[in-house]
Formats: structure tokens, sequence, C-alpha cells
């Protein structure tokens, strides 16, 4: 098929929530827009998000929930407004200690409401259609493995490399090389981690909420451990940085703090009046309410003291390594789950190449870069969403601006 005949105003080329939310900018304000993707239906990605609750944004925002190789002082608050662009579609949220769902608590309200609009607006939608390239001769082409498309401006919006199975690809790296710009390294991020440690046979099915430490880096949260490997809010927040050791052949073990509640000074004080006041009790029933009964019964075992072993009996330097292995519980880890278990890439076109105030690329004109493609990856809690609907309504400002004047 060959659709030469008509001329768009953007081509957009990746139909997530990034790519759902400038065309529906577009268009609204009068733009000649498409969108392409590779799936059958658009927004596909956006059904996995939030365990399939759509943690859309967060009321703690700005540039420190965020990575990048380059300067994000350019990110700040606009919750409110991402909030109230879903509610225009239909959608009414609910705040969940500063995480917003949608009020159905499913990830399909939102994309469903999206996929409504763009309906409504008449956009032109090429699904089940693979781009395989983009040039430029006065206009960009766009070539999918079905038809060409021709459009004054078009824009990346198709994500990175995780999540293969609802259509990922490197797709978008290769154009900005194509056209002169820069990538740099890509890291699986919000993703689990796995281990062969011998104590996960015994922590499988535990979440613990704790601090989980890897070098330099830190976050609390519900870990969960399972037989092969640990995740959770704590693991997934830092899953970046081991995503780019493993690529480095650079990891550490991880270490967990199943007592973050107290410092080493108060949990000293801690066990040592438990011990005073319960001489007669076993280590393990005397630890009873510190953290969960399998990470004591862990942390006793590592600190080699057996179950049954009477307080009375313990001397100074137990407690010191009990305090040791309860607030820096060592796990090795061998790596991520990888890609294809990822929520998000970390890494992507390099930012020095992209005008931060417009998402268009420096090296080619008319050509923009938006969402998940660009070299900014957001932790957990609705921040990768929000970074889709800055980066989109950033673009759309300057397309507006550009075409109609």
């Amino acid at each position: 098929m060959n659709t030469d005949e008509k001329i768009y105003d953007v081509c957009i080329v990746g139909a997530g929530f990034s790519g759902l939310v400038l065309a529906i900018r577009l268009a609204r304000a009068g733009l000649l827009v498409c969108l392409t993707d590779l799936n059958r239906i658009v927004g596909r990605k956006i059904l996995s998000t939030g365990n399939g609750r759509c943690n859309f944004t967060n009321s703690r925002m700005g540039k420190d929930y965020y990575y990048s190789n380059s300067d994000l002082s350019f990110i700040g608050d606009n919750h409110q407004e991402l909030r109230e662009f879903i509610k225009e579609l239909g959608v009414f949220d609910k705040d969940m200690d500063g995480y917003f769902y949608p009020y159905t608590n499913q990830a399909k309200t939102i994309r469903e409401a999206l996929e409504n609009e763009i309906k409504a607006l008449n956009i032109d939608v090429f699904l089940d259609n693979r781009v395989t390239d983009i040039s430029f001769d006065n206009v960009y082409t766009i070539t999918t493995n079905r038809l060409k498309l021709t459009s004054k401006k078009v824009c990346i919006a198709c994500g990175g490399l995780s999540a293969a199975t609802l259509g990922s690809s490197k797709l978008g790296y290769k154009m900005a090389n194509k056209f002169g710009m820069k990538t740099t390294k890509l890291a699986p991020a919000l993703v689990g981690i796995t281990s062969n440690d011998i104590c996960l046979k015994e922590l499988a099915g535990v979440r613990a909420t704790g601090i989980v430490h890897y070098k330099d880096y830190s976050c609390e949260g519900e870990i969960q451990f399972n037989k092969d490997g640990v995740s959770g809010y704590p693991v997934m927040c830092i899953s970046r940085f081991i995503g780019f050791d493993e690529l480095d052949k650079k990891i550490s073990d991880i270490r967990i703090d199943f007592i973050p509640y107290l410092d080493k000074e108060k949990l000293t004080n801690e066990l040592m009046d438990r011990f005073k006041r319960n001489p007669d009790k076993t280590i393990t029933n005397s630890l009873v309410g510190l953290c969960n009964e399998k990470a004591i019964e862990q942390v006793v075992s590592l600190s080699r003291i057996y179950s049954d072993t009477l307080v009375s009996k313990l001397d100074e330097k137990d407690i010191e390594n009990l305090v040791y292995n309860f607030k820096s519980f060592v796990i090795s880890i061998k790596g991520t789950k990888g890609f294809d278990s990822s929520q998000v890439t970390a890494g992507g076109v390099d930012l020095s190449d992209i005008n931060i105030n417009t998402m268009e690329s420096q090296k080619s004109a008319g050509l923009y870069f938006i969402g998940e493609v660009l070299d900014v990856d957001g932790i957990c809690g609705g921040y990768n969403l929000t970074w889709a609907y800055t980066s989109a309504t950033l673009a759309a400002n300057d397309l507006i601006k550009v075409i109609k004047c």
C-alpha cells in the first residue's frame, strides 16, 4: 500500500503512551497526524504498567527521581497537569499516598480512554506495521513492511528494548544513529535480579520491608524473595545500576537491612535488653517481632549461631555478628532478569543531540524523539509515564507552533 498522496504534518512512530499523548495534542490543535505501531492495538505496553493497575504519576516529582547521562534540571513537577489530561479523557484517578492510579485500578482503563480519543479525533493509525526505514528529502518518508508514509515532521516514540513481547525494538536507536545522533549504553531497568545464593531456598516467598544497598545506591521498600532471585520496589529502583555493571562485568553483592527502623547502636541495645530480660529463651524465640521470621532464621544461621542456643550463652561477638547481619545481610547476585522482564530501558538517545525544550533533534530538523527511547529513566512510581507525558508535551508545543505559524 502506498499513501504518498497524503502528506501528514506529523508522523508518530510508536503508539505507546508518549506517542498517543502527542497525537492527541497535535490533532486537537488541528494538525494532520498519523500513528504507526508494530502491535495490533495501541498502547499495548500500558497494560503491563503498575502490575496491570497503571500508576501513571506521582505527587513527588522532579529531576531527583530520574537518571541520565545529561543534566535533567529541565524536568519539573507537572503531575497535576497529567492528572487533568487523564481526567479530560474521562478517567478519574485515586491518590494512594502520592501514587496516582485510575480509580478503576485497571491499566486498560487508561489504554482504552486514549484509544477512544484517537478514534474521536479521526487520527490515522497504521497498526501491525513495522517501520523499516526513515529518510528525508524535503519531506520525511517512513517505510514500513506494508506501506510508505510521507510527512513534514517525524517523531520517534517507539520506546526502548524492554518487554520484547510487547513490541520493543532497536528502531529508535538505529534511526538516531542514521541521522548522526549519539546513543548511550543501554541496560534493563525496573527489573528483578537473579541469584543462586543458597539463602534464597529458605527465603523464597518472603516479603519483607527493608533497605537494599548496592554499592553507593540504596532504596527502601518491600523486598520480594524467590528461589532464583530478588525483586520488589527497592530492587527495581536500583536494578539499572546492576544492569550497567553486568555489561561491564563489575557486579557486586547486594546488602539488605532487615531492620531499617533501628540504627546499629539502638539495635545492639535492643538485643542486649531482650537477652537480659529472658536469658532462658532460645535465640530465635528472643528475636521474634524484629522482622520476618524466615529472615531471622537466616540471620541467625549466617551469624553461626544454632537456632536452639539459649541467649544466656551468647557473648559480645555473637551480638555484634547478629547486628551486622540484620543490618547488612549479604546476597550474591548474578545479574538482572534482562530486557524482556524489565519495565523500562536505561540509557538511549543522548540528550546532547536533543533540544531539551522541544525534543527536536539537533542533527536533523523536523525529527523529534520522545519517551523511553531517550536517555532518561525514572524510578518506580509513575515516573516513566510522567516522563513520556512531559516529553510528548514539549514536542507538541513546539510542533504546533512551528507548523501553524
